[in-house]
Formats: C-alpha cells, sequence, structure tokens
C-alpha cells in the first residue's frame, strides 16, 4: 500500500523538457494531504466500525438473556397452569368423592328410616290386631256373663 510519506519522497529525474517541478511539488503535496485525510477518515471509521461491533455483541448479549428469560418465563408459565390443572382436578375428584360419599350416606339412611317405618308399620298393624282380638275377647266374656 501507497503511504503519504512514500509519495513525498517519490524522487523524479529531470528531463529537458519534462513536467514544471512547482507544479509536481504542490500536487504531490495535494495528494499527501489527500491520502493523509483518507487515512484519517479510514482509522476513524474502523475505530467506530469496532466500537459498534463491540455494542452489537452487547446487543446480541442482551438479546440472548432476554430470549432466555422469556423461555424461563412461558416454561414457568406453562408449569404454574399444568399445576393449577393437577389442583383442580384433584379437588374436582375430591369433591366428587365427598358427594358420592354423602349420597351413599344419605340412601343408607333412607333405606333404614324406611326399613324403621316398615318396622313400625308391621308393629301397628301386630299391636291392633292383638288389641281388636283383645277387645273381641273381653266382648265375648262380657257377652257371656251377660247372657249367664
Amino acid at each position: 500500500m501507497l503511504t503519504p510519506l512514500d509519495i513525498q519522497n517519490k524522487q523524479f529525474s529531470k528531463s529537458l523538457r519534462g513536467y514544471n517541478e512547482v507544479e509536481v511539488e504542490e500536487y504531490l503535496a495535494l495528494i499527501v494531504r489527500s491520502m493523509e485525510e483518507l487515512i484519517q477518515v479510514n482509522i476513524e471509521t474502523t475505530a467506530k466500525i469496532s466500537e459498534m461491533e463491540k455494542q452489537l455483541d452487547r446487543y446480541q448479549v442482551m438479546e440472548k438473556t432476554i430470549n432466555e428469560a422469556m423461555i424461563l418465563a412461558q416454561r414457568t408459565s406453562e408449569d404454574m397452569i399444568k399445576s393449577a390443572h393437577e389442583k383442580a382436578d384433584f379437588i374436582i375428584q375430591k369433591a366428587d368423592d365427598q358427594a358420592k360419599s354423602i349420597i351413599s350416606d344419605a340412601n343408607n339412611e333412607v333405606l333404614s328410616v324406611i326399613k324403621r317405618h316398615e318396622e313400625a308399620k308391621h308393629a301397628l298393624q301386630s299391636f291392633q290386631m292383638r288389641f281388636k282380638m283383645l277387645v273381641e275377647n273381653q266382648l265375648k266374656a262380657l257377652d257371656d256373663t251377660m247372657a249367664e
């Protein structure tokens, strides 16, 4: 690569009808200044690119961190929803079991009440029959006593 110093130190041979030496020197000086400016711009641009690459790396790290946080939040959310569904299913199953137990107990109680009712009804009928027979026997005895 050609440097400004190379241009500045370049020696040209002189010839009889050659170029005007002052014009060549002035033009070479202009080229040197232009190259120095271009080199400075190149250095600044390279520095900016380097800084932007560092900034891009930081942003990429931040993006990765945010993505990982979002994935973790999604998984946590899914786990919480799954846990809530499992807990709800457990509560529903427990309530269903309790309801079945209550209904079974109530049915058993109803059957017990019906049985006691039937027993009381049977006892009443038996009592009524015995009482009727007693009354009839007493009436017969009374009739027999009155007939004598």
